[in-house]
């Protein structure tokens, strides 16, 4: 009777155990198309055009400037940027293995495989930079509008966005 029992209660655990063991294949595969996925979305360069990209802003920040500083971000940003938009997109992976089931993402992959995922792959780049510039822009302009707002119903004074920048810190 005691060994009908340990019978059923490990039959009890291996059922029990196989859903478990069903997500878990289920995340491993989706987690392998994850990665897939980001590197067929975002191109092969991605990394060495975001330098390139931060290398020619940085340009454009220190024109002028001939100081140790600005000599030392033009030869450190762009490889530190390319590192961490590497670490970004390892840390994407899970997100993209949870938010999306085996289906989604094989499906993802095969668009970006085609020419014209490929095509769209090689524009996005592109386009998240300028949507950057647009979005600093509106954020510039909600920065304006709101500190005018504020100020017309509280007295700012003259110094208080730099006290209240000073209190931030």
């Amino acid at each position: 009777m005691r060994i009908i029992g340990l019978i059923l209660a490990g039959w009890m655990a291996v059922a029990a155990a196989g859903p478990v063991w069903s997500q878990s294949a289920d995340m491993e595969r989706r987690t392998v198309l994850a990665r897939e996925l980001i590197a067929v979305s975002s191109g092969p360069n991605l990394a060495k055009s975001i330098e390139r990209y931060a290398q020619s802003e940085i340009e454009k920040a220190a024109q002028g400037q001939d100081t140790e500083e600005a000599a030392w971000m033009r030869a450190n940003m762009p490889a530190m940027i390319g590192r961490m938009i590497s670490r970004m997109m390892t840390d994407l992976e899970p997100v993209y293995a949870e938010t999306f089931t085996v289906a989604e993402l094989e499906a993802q992959i095969a668009f970006y495989r085609s020419p014209v995922g490929q095509d769209i792959a090689a524009k996005s780049l592109e386009i998240g930079m300028r949507q950057e510039a647009v979005m600093q822009t509106a954020l510039m302009g909600l920065l304006t509008e709101f500190r005018s707002k504020f100020c017309a119903a509280f007295d700012c004074g003259a110094d208080a966005g730099q006290a209240a920048a000073k209190r931030g810190r």
